[in-house]
């Protein structure tokens, strides 16, 4: 019981503020937009749309958590040359067998249907040997259409239903970051303008995929890189790790017995995940630290928001014993496994 209630009161220190200067400044970006529709994506989108949902102002839109992930949008865009630039210059080393496992999500059989016939060819390492990738793609793009077909299908009719393809519909998505990835191929799959506001990213601004345009927004910052000394970008992996869903990552939907019901089909759960209870807690904790801090009309400033999580994040001694087992995440699409930030930091 005590390590429940302290992990609620890490909840409430460290990713309440976080979250609740994120939401507020969502909702200012919001209001240049007030017919928008805001899709939480991925599975910090399960945080995230619980954060934006407290708020006093979200009555005023519609809000929807949007089942999405790299893996997926990967595959049943792979058959569209727009999106081979997104997914296949990812890191990566390691048999190509493995590379279109782990990026794609595809089974072994349908691995080894893409691969036959493909020779001299054992292993990747990626970015660098990106040309052999798009050949392979270039080749066998018809097979990897019929494969790829029926989900992508299913998936464009949950767009629909929940109104993201619709013609009147503004669709603003939220996520941590970085780089838009995952809006980009949700703007190139549905043929439509995407908008998207971010904690950080790599670049803000508009852009094209395909027939489509995108605008990224930021709220605590922008023209950073991986590795460029900014430590909410840097240390990224301790927050996503505790902004996850119960499920694991999401790689498939198929059509439900129900007209206008599916089947979402997830991969492994890590710790997190089976001990998610958790992560309740500790979400708990944040989610009262933002309905406090609106009651009381207090937001933390952009540089506070950095030195508190500066602080949690290159200090254990601040971090509860309880939330050490909770810092872990999948890096499915390197192809790594798990990763612990406690270990990868030297913490």
């Amino acid at each position: 019981m005590l390590d429940l209630v302290s992990l609620k009161e890490f909840g409430y220190n460290f990713l309440g503020p976080i979250l609740s200067s994120f939401t507020s400044n969502v909702y200012r970006q919001l209001k240049k937009q007030p017919k928008s529709t805001v899709y939480h994506l991925a599975r910090e989108g399960y945080a995230l749309k619980k954060a934006f949902d407290i708020h006093t102002e979200s009555k005023n839109y519609d809000s929807h958590y949007l089942y999405a992930s790299r893996t997926f949008l990967f595959r049943i865009t792979l058959d569209l040359k727009e999106s081979w630039e997104l997914s296949v210059n990812h890191s990566f080393e390691g048999t190509l067998k493995d590379f279109f496992i782990a990026r794609y999500a595809f089974s072994s059989e349908e691995v080894d249907e893409i691969l036959k016939d493909v020779e001299g060819v054992s292993k990747v390492k990626l970015p660098a040997d990106n040309k052999i990738i798009f050949e392979i793609l270039e080749q066998k793009k018809a097979l990897i259409s019929s494969l790829v077909e029926n989900s992508r299908k299913c998936y464009l009719q949950y767009l629909d239903k929940i109104n993201f393809t619709g013609k009147e519909t503004l669709p603003v998505v939220l996520d941590i970051g970085y780089s838009g990835t995952i809006q980009k191929l949700l703007a190139l799959l549905a043929n439509k303008h995407v908008e998207g506001i971010y904690m950080v990213t790599t670049r803000s601004g508009g852009g094209r995929i395909g027939n489509a345009t995108y605008q990224i927004s930021h709220c605590f910052k922008t023209s950073v890189k991986m590795g460029s000394g900014y430590i909410l970008l840097d240390r990224s992996m301790f927050l996503e790790s505790l902004l996850t869903a119960p499920d694991g990552q999401f790689v498939d939907i198929l059509p439900g017995v129900e007209q206008d019901k599916f089947n979402f089909c997830f991969g492994k759960r890590n710790h997190n995940q089976e001990n998610f209870y958790k992560l309740d807690y500790l979400l708990s904790g944040a989610l009262q630290c933002i309905s406090d801090m609106q009651i009381n009309n207090v937001e933390f400033s952009t540089e506070e928001i950095e030195k508190l999580f500066e602080m949690y994040v290159t200090h254990r001694n601040l971090l509860p014993r309880a939330s050490w087992p909770l810092f872990i995440l999948d890096d499915a699409i390197s192809g790594q496994g798990d990763l612990n930030p406690l270990d990868f930091f030297g913490l």
